[in-house]
């Protein structure tokens, strides 16, 4: 099949299904409610989550609810656009939900570290389960890593997490979390294969600088808060970035310290991410967010009909809900109008 056949029809879904994302207006408007309840009404009144939101009570609902359905619009909308696809295709786009179920497994592994599994609940959950189906309740249940670790017998996570069985060091929830990235990276590229060569490249070309940014993200918090050793950090990064090659990642991993680490990205594209002193630990995650925003923004206009409309898309609505979400949070933090609009993804 050729691309004009394979990506002419759905690329038209996803421009009428683009022409909903919400507008900058939307986002100042919602940055100025003071409940959840009215960011809900909101979304129901003024925007397309008015389908998910339909049947809900938006005065009774409460926040790890609504994150959830907005979630479970990104579910469906995407669900929408693999009915296009066939053959590896097909199966290439439907495991885009890895990454989110991974976020989502990686969330409870913070809130055993932190004790705060209680707190967590299988309705607040948007993505787990939708691609490998999980007994949620007892993955909610865990009370420690080796407990979360073995509750993931029998899903595709587990034969990489098996290994932090034998590992009783009070860090195994951060490594715990390097290793879902790396299985998500080793589960994307055995997908990859399954797509023509010049869809590959396109693909690989955005995936490589997400890969050089986890690394330098993870090097630096090993470093800083968890004083890794050299061997450990080295052994969790991740192969296939655009910038850095695997002797350029070990090299990084060995610096002498955490300036020379720092002094070293402040040389490469990447250096926004330590320019200001300030700001790089408390917005490290939004700069990484942002920085990939504005290059799928640059990607989705240099290509056609290529699989680049169909991942922009997945990942410009992505940004759409954390977006939303981070307008949630800001209201249960307090947060000023000007310190909110620096936690956004897109700027206003």
């Amino acid at each position: 099949m050729n691309s004009l056949m394979r990506f002419a029809g759905v690329n038209t879904k996803i421009r009428a299904l683009e022409s909903r994302f919400l507008r900058n207006e939307d986002f100042e408007n919602l940055l100025h409610k003071r409940s959840v309840h009215e960011v809900a009404s909101y979304l129901k009144r003024e925007t397309h989550y008015r389908d998910i939101l339909r049947d809900v009570d938006e005065n009774e609902i409460h926040r790890g609810e609504l994150e959830a359905l907005i979630r479970k619009d990104h579910v469906m909308q995407i669900g929408e656009i693999a009915l296009f696809f066939y053959d590896g295709y097909k199966k290439f786009f439907e495991y885009v939900f890895v990454r989110r179920e991974i976020e989502e497994l990686k969330k409870i592994l913070r809130g055993i570290k932190n004790g705060r599994t209680t707190t967590l609940k299988a309705d607040t959950f948007g993505y787990l389960g939708e691609l490998n189906k999980h007994n949620i309740d007892a993955i909610l249940s865990s009370k420690s890593t080796l407990d979360f670790i073995k509750n993931l017998r029998g899903t595709i996570y587990y034969k990489y997490l098996q290994p932090l069985e034998k590992d009783k060091d009070e860090r195994m929830s951060f490594t715990g979390e390097m290793v879902l990235d790396l299985a998500y990276m080793d589960i994307f590229y055995k997908n990859l294969r399954e797509i023509k060569k010049a869809d590959r490249i396109i693909v690989d070309e955005l995936q490589g600088t997400n890969v050089d940014l986890l690394n330098i993200q993870w090097i630096y918090r090993g470093l800083k808060y968890y004083k890794l050793s050299r061997e450990i950090l080295f052994n969790y990064t991740i192969p296939h970035g655009n910038a850095f090659s695997v002797k350029d990642i070990k090299d990084l991993c060995y610096l002498k310290d955490l300036d020379e680490f720092q002094s070293y990205i402040l040389n490469t594209r990447y250096k926004f991410l330590f320019e200001n002193e300030n700001t790089k630990d408390i917005f490290m995650e939004r700069k990484i967010l942002r920085y990939q925003f504005f290059n799928i923004k640059k990607l989705k206009k240099r290509h056609d009909m290529n699989i680049s409309e169909a991942i922009a898309f997945d990942v410009l609505l992505e940004y759409e809900i954390r977006d939303i979400i981070t307008a949630i949070e800001s209201i249960r933090y307090d947060m000023p109008l000007d310190e909110a609009k620096r936690f956004l993804i897109r700027k206003l």
